[in-house]
């Protein structure tokens, strides 16, 4: 899945690209799937070995949450829906998931020790992101999407940049904003 996200996301191969010139390792700190049913969605994931240890992130005003599942030696995996009850009609989730199933990775997020550093490399080479960097300069967590790559005129997948200083968790205020974001399209 990784694989196909990198080939189909232009930002994902410039980033790639990026690292072979400066000689930054490429770490993918976590993957994420949109889908109808997350834990439907993960039973395959749980059968190769990733666990879900009570790691869940609600986010009642936007109508979506999500569950985290993790296995050693591998990337965070990021499942989320909307809600199945009233509060779910909010949320851009369903609409995705109907246009390009539960089959493909939303994002990918990669894990740079320096944020800003990689924003200035990436716009150097023509990337866009979708807004500021969410998280203060120096806290345990900090992260920006590119602008969505587009497909069938609506907005497909993002790269997500993530520094992270001692931090393996996720926030929910961040997470929601880092969602709303990854409607902007890139310019063509």
């Amino acid at each position: 899945m990784i694989e196909i996200f990198f080939d189909g996301n232009e930002a994902a191969r410039v980033y790639a690209d990026e690292c072979r010139k400066q000689g930054w390792p490429l770490v993918i700190d976590h993957i994420t799937i949109r889908c109808m049913n997350v834990d439907r969605r993960a039973e395959p994931f749980l059968k190769n070995g990733y666990r879900f240890e009570g790691e869940v992130v609600e986010y009642p005003d936007q109508g979506w949450w999500a569950k985290v599942y993790r296995r050693p030696g591998y990337p965070a995996l990021f499942v989320d829906q909307a809600y199945e009850d009233e509060r779910g009609r909010k949320s851009i989730i369903p609409a995705w998931v109907a246009r390009f199933s539960d089959q493909v990775l939303h994002h990918v997020a990669v894990r740079v020790q320096d944020i800003d550093q990689t924003i200035a490399a990436l716009k150097k080479r023509g990337v866009e992101f979708s807004g500021a960097v969410v998280g203060n300069k120096g806290t345990r967590l900090r992260q920006i999407f590119t602008a969505s790559e587009v497909r069938e005129g609506e907005a497909f997948s993002v790269l997500e940049l993530t520094e992270r200083n001692g931090y393996d968790g996720f926030y929910p205020e961040q997470a929601d904003s880092l969602m709303q974001s990854s409607t902007k399209t890139r310019s063509k």
